[in-house]
């Protein structure tokens, strides 16, 4: 199988550093799971945890927006899990993709972001792109 490393700003969407109030609570057996984004975009967020979590689990989560606050509701799947083992890392967290998000709550979000810095990088920026199995091309 193989995996690629993608820039940073080959992302389909800017994070912003906006450290939100929320309620995030795994549909599967209605547990509260953390209260705190920690890096928001209109795709998904970061959220720090309170409980385990696996990926592909869906979430249900209430988001207040830092500038206005206004509440937001939306659905999540769990797309990927923060160990919390590298340096940077801030703890055990899991990063969210939003899979039900109304137009109204989309827009407000956006709203609500404008004028936010992304979030500072933790690691050092890569210098080159990488395929496991696949020579190494600097660029």
């Amino acid at each position: 199988m193989d995996v690629m490393k993608l820039w940073a700003s080959d992302r389909s969407t800017v994070r912003r550093a906006v450290r939100a109030r929320c309620q995030a609570v795994a549909e599967r057996g209605f547990r509260l799971i953390g209260e705190q984004a920690l890096d928001l975009s209109t795709h998904g967020l970061l959220l720090a945890c309170d409980a385990w979590l696996e990926v592909g689990e869906p979430v249900l989560l209430s988001i207040e927006m830092p500038t206005t606050g206004e509440w937001i509701d939306a659905e999540a799947v769990v797309a990927r899990i923060v160990e919390g083992y590298r340096h940077g890392d801030r703890g055990y967290c899991a990063g969210l993709r939003f899979t039900g998000l109304d137009f109204d709550s989309w827009k407000a979000l956006r709203h609500g972001m404008r004028g936010t810095p992304p979030p500072v990088p933790t690691r050092a920026l890569r210098s080159f792109f990488t395929l496991t199995n696949a020579p190494v091309f600097a660029l």
